[in-house]
Parts: C-alpha cells; structure tokens; sequence
C-alpha cells in the first residue's frame, strides 16, 4: 500500500530548496560531519551558499553580501570595514570544499538511508525512492502525494483519477467518474423504456429509435403539417385518423389553397427576377465591348514598346563595338609581344620533335619485346595495388562502425536511450517479430566496465502481456582483464516523465555476487538482470512517460567507489 500524504505534509523540503546558483542564504542541510564555523555565513548562519568573499577578508553568501552591498554606504556586519563592489570576489576554493562535503539525503526522515556529495543533492532528489511527489493526474484533480517508490502501486490499485474501460462501451473513463458514466453518458448501456411501455434491454443510443415504434409513446397525427392539432399515444392514432377523415379532408384543401396563392406569388417574383436578368445581361455585354476596346488599345502600346526595346539594342550593339574598337587599340603592343613568344615556343616544339625522331630510328625492333615484359610488370604491381586498396577499404568501413558506436556512447555510468516509433515497436513485440530491444553500450569510464540495457515492450516472463520489462546487461569489453569481478555497482532503472519532469518510476538493485550475470563475460554478453514488472503498460503509455509515440529510458550505474584502472 501507497502512504497517503495531505499536501503540504511532506517528509522534508521541496527540491526548489536545493543548491542553485540563485537561492536566497546559506545551505540548511543536515550534513555527515557538522562543518567548521569558517564555513557558517555570518548573516543568515547557515553553510555558505556561492561564498564571497570581501576586502577586508570576511565570508558571506552571494545572496547575503549582494543585499548588504545595496545598502546606501555599505560596511562589512563583521568590523564595520567599508565594502566596495570591486573588492568582493568569489571564493572558489570555498566553494569546492563545501560542494565536496557530505550530507543526508532530504528524505531521510521518509527512509532514505542514502549520503551523497552536496553537489550531488539535486540530482539525487529528483531520482529518490522516498522523494515524496504529485500523482501523474493532479490535473484531473487526484490530491494524493506518495513517495516515488510507491506511485507505481499508487497508479494500479487506489487512485480514482486513473483511467479503467467501461464494460459496455469501451471508453477509457477515470474510476471516479465511471459511475456517474454508465448512469448518465454511456451509449451501450441497456436501459428500460422511459415511457413503462415493458420493453428492456435497450441501448441508450437507440431510445430515440424507439420512440418511434413505442405504442405508449406520445405521437402527433400524420396530417398535423396541414393543421391537425391532435397528439396521443401511438395507440390510439389510428382510431383519431379513421374518425377524422372528414376533418383532415378540410385541411388538406385548405392546404392546397395556401399552395396555388403561394405558386401564382412565386411565379410574379420568377418573372421579376428574369427581367432584372436581361437588364443585367445587357450591361455585361457593354462592358465587354469596352474591355475590347482596351485590349486593342493595349496591343497598340505592346508593339510601340518592342519597337522601342530593339532601337535600343541596336545603339547598344554600337557601343559595344566602339568600346571593342578602343580596346583593341590599347592592347596592340600586348598583341606584338604574344606573336614573338609564340614564335620561340615553335622554335623549341621543332627541336623536340627532332630528338623524338632521332630516338624513334635508333630505339628500332628492341622496343618491341622490352614493352611487353614491361607491360607485365605494370599489370602484377596494379593487381597488388588492387588488393592493397581493397584490405584498406574493409578496414575504413570497420573504423566508421566503431566511430559511429563511440559517438554515442557515454562514459559515466549513464545512459538515456530514446525509444521512437512505439506504437510500431510494440506491435512487434505482440506478434513475436521483435520480442525485446538492446539499447547502444554504455560505460563506466573511458577504460571502464562495458554495458548496455534490455527492454521487453510487451513484457517477458511474469510481466508478459501486462508490463513491460526492464533489464540490465553486462558486456564484454577490452579492459575486463583490467577490472575487479564480480560487477558490484548500484545500478537504477527509470522511465523518465515527460510532463512535468519530476515523477520518474525508478528501482534500484545491488548486483549478486554470486549471479553468472554478473561475473566477467566469456562471451559478448551476460544474461540479463533486472526488472520483468517493472511498469505496467497502461501507466507506461499515459501521455506522462508516452509522448510523440516516444519513451525514455534512463539507467544510472553508480561509480562513485571505482578507481579507473
């Protein structure tokens, strides 16, 4: 059972509380070993939160000594030294000790049992087990705040905002409601005739049908659009319908009568709006000889306007030419100076061609077999060539896979795997195609253990077809010979919330000694080890942890104790 908690009863402060660069005062934490009062800000007496420190050598809090220094003549609340803005400077050597310094998680009164680094706090709260946080449908008004290791139990059995089908529609409806639903609003659900006419078994949605065939039910006369006042049970209609026919022959004439003055009426305003027609057609057809007229006019100016465009390109081909002319007559020494160029170049091809034909008459029958061997050993050194391209090309393509691979993998014990295309992943796990996922590896370090997860969307073992399963894998890597076995590290699974960012489902577990999943790999990978109920499906595909048919899995490895081999 999930512990109820009224708002506002929480087991310790919210994380808004939590180290920040912008909090107001000093940190009021509950640390492992009480700090030396060096470290106290000597204006809210709390741990100092951004120390800075000032001229004359005092401590404070960046939030306390910036409310100090707004002051109109500002001095230190120590030994009243005049401060100045320029002499106040961040303490970071402070600052990191206090950061590094160890404290009690902010739930420990709830049963968190854990002690983390103070720069750590933040990240720790938001993944605590015993963090106490709002229910998934606060919005749809469930009040209830319960510890994050209970929400999943919390989603599944006691809250009434959670979402169930009704049994006679299907409609996904929150428990709350799923009374007042089947009372007032569901469509399916068989209900008896509102009129005690003994019928039952009637779907909501057909009562309207009904009524039309219910022989209790109140039903006006057939003749009632020609005037027939008379409403009664269906029952006795036909009764008032054969009594009446008299009465209804009236009405039907009088009816008709209303129709031939409404006829002769409707023919006059025919008539009308036919001749407004003619008038009308008559102004279209003028308007049409005036557009003519200014079409005319139009083609008249088009052919002013070409002749207008080739006089000009006319004038422009003779400037051209005239530019051409004057630029022809600046270059004329260029000109003279190319010709004696060319003709030393003919002079040197000549020569050439003369020692070419002199080798050519000398070199005779020799060169003949000289080419083939040559030929040949052309041929056996491209053939090496080839095969020396090819072992190179089979290399690349192996370092492009593990470049690829490396720029996606982590090296610090953390790995947040974006699952897209659910739906589809789904459906191929519920019909055997893809029953689990792997995600990409992951490790502990640069030299460090090899890792990856598992995911089962349509559950595997006690979970199958009602949960999805969660787990956890190690890999063989290339520094195991380097790493102490079995794998001992803490590792925790999440689901990460895509709402509001705060109510990630988590478990945690410490690995077994003695388990094969945990020992050095002898093969690529270990079994698997983890969670196979780890969230069931309805709460895994709410739009909180399911959004734009993607989910997020985060698992954190702690390594806080390894030393790097």
């Amino acid at each position: 059972m999930s512990d109820y908690i009224p708002p506002g009863a929480a087991g310790g402060p919210p994380p808004s509380s939590l180290p920040s660069d912008d909090g107001e005062g000093g940190f009021d934490e509950e640390f492992v070993s009480p700090l030396d009062d060096r470290y106290r800000c000597p204006v809210c007496t709390f741990i100092l939160r951004e120390p800075r420190q000032t001229g004359c050598g005092h401590r404070y809090c960046n939030y306390c000594i910036t409310i100090t220094l707004k002051e109109p003549s500002p001095k230190c609340p120590i030994d009243g030294e005049e401060l100045r803005q320029d002499e106040v400077f961040p303490d970071l050597f402070c600052k990191r000790e206090i950061l590094m310094s160890k404290v009690y998680c902010r739930f420990k009164k709830n049963g968190c049992q854990e002690i983390v680094l103070l720069r750590n706090l933040e990240a720790h709260v938001n993944e605590c087990e015993y963090a106490i946080i709002d229910c998934i449908f606060k919005e749809a008004g469930c009040i209830v705040t319960v510890q994050r290791r209970h929400l999943p139990h919390h989603l599944e059995s006691e809250c009434n905002y959670r979402q169930e089908q009704c049994s006679f529609c299907g409609e996904l409806v929150a428990v709350s409601q799923l009374e007042d639903h089947e009372r007032q609003v569901c469509a399916n659900i068989p209900v008896v005739c509102p009129n005690n006419c003994g019928t039952t078994n009637i779907q909501r949605a057909q009562l309207e049908e009904h009524f039309k065939v219910c022989p209790v039910a109140e039903a006006e006369c057939s003749f009632s659009s020609h005037g027939c006042s008379f409403k009664g049970r269906r029952s006795a209609l036909q009764d008032h319908e054969s009594r009446s026919m008299t009465e209804h022959f009236e009405l039907v004439t009088r009816s008709l009568g209303s129709l031939e003055l409404e006829h002769s009426r409707t023919k006059r305003e025919l008539q009308e709006k036919n001749n407004e027609t003619e008038v009308l057609k008559e102004k279209v057809k003028q308007q049409e000889d005036e557009i003519a007229s200014v079409k005319q006019s139009h083609s008249k100016l088009e052919a002013k306007i070409a002749a207008l465009q080739k006089m000009m390109a006319s004038q422009t081909d003779k400037q051209i030419n005239i530019e051409q002319g004057l630029g022809a007559t600046a270059k004329k020494e260029e000109v003279d100076q190319q010709k004696r160029d060319l003709s030393s170049v003919k002079e040197q091809v000549k020569r050439l061609d003369n020692r070419v034909n002199s080798l050519e008459s000398r070199g005779g029958g020799a060169s003949s077999s000289k080419g083939d061997g040559f030929s040949g050993v052309l041929e056996t050194q491209l053939n090496a060539h080839d095969r020396q391209l090819g072992i190179h090309d089979v290399r690349l393509a192996e370092m492009d896979l593990r470049f690829q691979i490396l720029e996606t993998a982590s090296f610090d014990g953390t790995l947040l795997w974006k699952i897209k295309d659910y739906t589809r992943r789904k459906h191929d796990a519920v019909t055997g195609r893809t029953l689990s996922l792997y995600s990409q590896p992951f490790y502990t370090s640069q030299f460090g253990y090899k890792m990856c997860a598992r995911v089962y969307l349509n559950g595997d073992g006690m979970g199958k077809g009602t949960h999805m399963s969660l787990f956890f894998v190690v890999m063989r890597g290339e520094y195991d010979a380097l790493l102490p076995w079995p794998f001992r590290q803490k590792v925790t699974l999440m689901l990460l919330d895509q709402d509001q960012g705060r109510r990630h489902l988590s478990d945690t577990f410490r690995p077994d000694p003695t388990s094969s999943s945990f020992k050095r790999p002898t093969s690529d990978m270990n079994i698997a080890s983890g969670c196979p109920l780890f969230v069931s499906q309805s709460v895994a595909e709410s739009k909180t942890y399911l959004n734009e048919d993607t989910i997020f899995i985060k698992v954190i490895v702690d390594c806080s104790d390894l030393v790097s081999p």
